[in-house]
């Protein structure tokens, strides 16, 4: 398992400030109370995957809104949230030391008001294939059914991007009624990372990849039996509308549908998947306990940590849950084996009078050994 990313540094995003992170290792649980930044960090790095692209920048910023709903803001909002609340001030830093160099990744700009002819708003409104509904960025303007000129919000800005000797400058223009639909992309990350949100197990697509992977597939049947002693495969077969659906095959009940089965398995394949698709890079996991009952802790964090082992994949993880990092520093054996550690545990905290992040770093090997000493509250 290699380390990709040795520390990390988020000076400005959402509302992260100043926050250092100066050791991180193979496996690397965040942890802390609800609000102190946890997803937050996560998203942060996803900035690394793809570091030039707008496109990138705008998945980062629909995370939170996987299940749309009424209440779930715009994609220029979502964009403009990525930003601390610093005023006017519109700026995104972060810094990593990666494969023994340094990176740094800058976005700044700044918000302005834009007019947008009509021949423009129906030339977008033709290429996205859709019509677009009357947002509060219409509010100083009439509707565009009117073809009348409009005005929007809009930013403007660049993203500079330093790794080592590579340097490189984009320009983001980006405004309330740009479309999204059919925007490429980019399939050459320039760090292969891989990131699930708490119930990205919902979807569907849990284990295509672990198909590709029959040692990997063998192990995660270990572990599903653990659920279910009967099962003995995954497939993927077609419906009759010739669509691909997964399947679960069982000694007794045949080939079962996976949406027949509870989220705990679900959520095992989910992982599994995203090892996979993460090997050779980075996996994000946010709320990794959620779904898993706390008795498979064990088995199951095992199994996370060998996979990533086996696929050479670097692990940072959010947990809300003292059983959940009791359940992976259970994972190293720390007393047999020498003093190497695979683990940190990086608890985050947010100072409300200075509004600054702040982070304690400690290995899991000293978590573990001062657990009761402490009663350890690790979520401070």
């Amino acid at each position: 398992m290699s380390v990709f990313i040795e520390q990390l540094k988020v000076n400005s995003f959402r509302g992260i400030r100043d926050l250092e992170i100066d050791s991180v290792n193979h496996v690397n649980i965040i942890a802390g109370n609800n609000n102190c930044g946890k997803t937050s960090v996560l998203e942060a790095m996803m900035l690394l995957r793809s570091p030039f692209d707008l496109t990138n920048l705008l998945r980062i910023s629909r995370i939170r809104h996987i299940i749309p709903s009424l209440g779930a803001p715009n994609i220029y909002e979502s964009f403009i949230n990525l930003f601390p609340k610093d005023g006017d001030k519109t700026s995104i830093n972060i810094s990593t030391v990666s494969k023994e160099e340094s990176l740094t990744y800058k976005l700044d700009g700044k918000k302005k008001r834009i007019i947008i002819e009509p021949d423009e708003l129906i030339r977008r409104r033709s290429s996205s294939h859709r019509s677009r509904a009357k947002t509060k960025y219409d509010q100083d303007s009439v509707e565009t059914d009117d073809l009348v000129s409009v005005e929007a919000d809009a930013f403007e800005g660049e993203i500079q991007f330093e790794h080592g000797k590579t340097k490189k400058t984009v320009k983001i223009d980006f405004d309330a009624y740009m479309p999204i639909s059919g925007r490429e992309i980019t399939k050459d990350a320039f760090i292969n990372m891989t990131y699930l949100p708490p119930f990205h197990h919902v979807f569907g697509s849990n284990f295509n990849q672990i198909l590709r992977n029959e040692p990997l597939k063998e192990i995660c049947l270990t572990i599903l039996r653990l659920f279910d002693s009967k099962i003995t495969d995954l497939l993927i077969l077609e419906d009759d509308n010739r669509r691909p659906v997964e399947y679960v095959k069982h000694e007794i009940l045949g080939n079962m549908p996976l949406s027949t089965y509870g989220d705990g398995i679900k959520k095992v394949l989910s992982i599994a998947n995203g090892i996979a698709n993460a090997a050779g890079g980075i996996l994000l996991i946010d709320e990794a306990e959620t779904s898993i009952h706390s008795k498979y802790y064990y088995d199951i964090f095992r199994f996370i940590v060998k996979a990533c082992k086996q696929l050479n994949v670097q692990l940072f993880l959010t947990t809300h849950s003292i059983e959940a990092i009791d359940g992976f520093l259970g994972t190293q054996d720390y007393d047999k084996q020498s003093d190497y550690d695979d683990i940190v545990v990086i608890t985050l905290k947010k100072d409300t009078e200075d509004r600054k992040t702040y982070s304690r770093v400690l290995t899991g090997r000293k978590v573990y050994a001062n657990r009761e000493q402490f009663g350890f509250e690790v979520r401070l």
